[in-house]
């Protein structure tokens, strides 16, 4: 496998657009990104035309893709090559075949549904629901912390994506804090990933998720974006399910010692 530079790897767009729901993320990291980005790294195997698979590291995250066989053991080679690792993800295949490569790596393995927002039922909001700024960083991160299933947040890419709006925030607020909040971040011209999904424990079965996640989509609809999400939650997978989103897969994260 070979490095490219993030304006040849624009190159990539015809490949990945095959599956392009599948490649959001690295699509979006790829558009958004600055030519001299280094928290950035993209990988590619065969001809930068003709493709077998893409590794693309975001910070300390890297996600895969292949339509089918690549070198799966060169593109383990580079994520071990990187001792600051923390997740490796992408479609279930991909993952299942490069996870022979990493298993003394691995801490954890987790499967999820895929679902994009076919069908948009989305809720009216009658909420002050409003788009975070850097400045309601510190209270966001105190409320994910709170959430049981999140794992730790990487603080300076988090504050990072708010400031330079690769990563959409929106919240509400009750008595003074942060209280449900949901996100959009590796945007495309016509696709959003929905993230950080989340509800304090104290201000839940109200419907507030609902609220926050149709105003977040209902805004992305607006601009011609299709929201995307993954999930391994059922409760949180009837909320989906009920406000459109129809499953078309499943994505699979592995999570480094």
């Amino acid at each position: 496998m070979k490095k490219v530079s993030i304006s040849e790897a624009k190159k990539l767009f015809p490949f990945l657009s095959r599956e392009k729901e599948f490649n959001l993320f690295i699509i979006g990291d790829i558009e958004n990104a600055k030519p001299d980005a280094d928290y950035m790294e993209i990988f590619v195997d065969g001809q930068i035309e003709q493709p077998r698979g893409v590794l693309l590291r975001y910070y300390r995250n890297f996600v895969i893709y292949s339509p089918g066989e690549m070198d799966y053991k060169s593109a383990a080679e580079i994520v071990r090559g990187f001792d600051q690792a923390t997740v490796l993800s992408g479609k279930a295949c991909c993952i299942d075949k490069i996870s022979p490569f990493l298993r003394d790596m691995i801490n954890e393995e987790s499967t999820m549904h895929f679902a994009v927002l076919r069908e948009p039922l989305l809720e009216e909001n009658t909420l002050p629901i409003r788009r975070a700024s850097v400045e309601d960083a510190r209270k966001l991160l105190d409320l994910l912390d709170t959430i049981e299933e999140f794992h730790e947040q990487d603080e300076e890419a988090f504050i990072a994506s708010i400031k330079d709006g690769t990563t959409r925030r929106y919240i509400l607020e009750k008595d003074g804090k942060i209280v449900s909040t949901a996100a959009s971040t590796a945007e495309t011209s016509d696709l959003a990933m929905i993230i950080g999904v989340a509800t304090h424990k104290d201000y839940r079965n109200r419907g507030f998720a609902s609220k926050v996640m149709s105003k977040l989509c209902s805004d992305l609809l607006a601009e011609g974006k299709t929201p995307c999400l993954f999930y391994d939650n059922p409760k949180a997978g009837k909320i989906y399910n009920r406000l459109g989103f129809r499953e078309i897969g499943k994505w699979k994260m592995l999570r480094f010692k």
